[in-house]
């Protein structure tokens, strides 16, 4: 038996984060708050922010989000397995990945429907019933969750993601018809590869 063990060894490594969903800005910093400031710590390692951002469509609307990190941990294997499993319980999309030096590990189930008001000077309060009978139309999350509300270039969009796009356009649609001011919204999946409802 050595009369000294070896402390384990720190090493750095590249890491960024792909989120194969709409997400804005806001929510891409909350992300980051809770894996750097929370869950990193958790599991004895640190992490400085060297970039990220949100990639926009043609039409100025959030379509994915990238975190790049470098993490400092004495087992990566243990950190990255621990971050794809924090990552899929909260919901991230099917598509998204996860690259640990180079070496992409795929991850993520949800699928994300986006529900685009066209009211284009829509107060807050004028949306509170809007937003209570949509949430009340997915079943309290037995089909899907309604996650945020951004601003989009047409008025508000919300946000709603669950185990399938097509099961959430479905209970969505026929809420629609009961509010005048949703007579020119749009719903729509944006989950590559998800099946949409007719």
């Amino acid at each position: 038996m050595p009369l000294f063990s070896r402390k384990p060894q720190r090493s750095t490594h590249a890491v960024t984060i792909h989120f194969a969903q709409p997400m804005s800005p806001h929510v891409r910093h909350a992300q980051e708050d809770g894996i750097v400031g929370t869950l990193l710590p958790q599991l004895d390692a640190s992490a400085v922010i060297n970039g990220g951002g949100t990639a926009l469509s043609a039409e100025g609307e959030p379509v994915a989000a990238d975190i790049e990190l470098t993490v400092t941990a004495v087992d990566i294997d243990r950190v990255t397995i621990e971050l794809l499993g924090v990552l899929e319980s909260n919901g991230i999309a099917r598509g998204s990945w996860v690259a640990v030096d180079g070496r992409k590990h795929p991850v993520g189930s949800t699928e994300y429907v986006l529900l685009r008001t066209h009211l284009h000077s829509a107060a807050s309060e004028d949306l509170t019933g809007v937003t209570i009978a949509l949430q009340a139309a997915l079943g309290s999350g037995a089909i899907g969750w309604h996650d945020e509300t951004y601003a989009g270039a047409t008025g508000p969009v919300y946000v709603f993601s669950g185990s399938s796009a097509e099961s959430i356009l479905a209970a969505l649609r026929p809420t629609l018809p009961l509010h005048s001011s949703l007579g020119a919204a749009e719903l729509a999946s944006v989950t590559v590869g998800a099946a949409e409802a007719g």
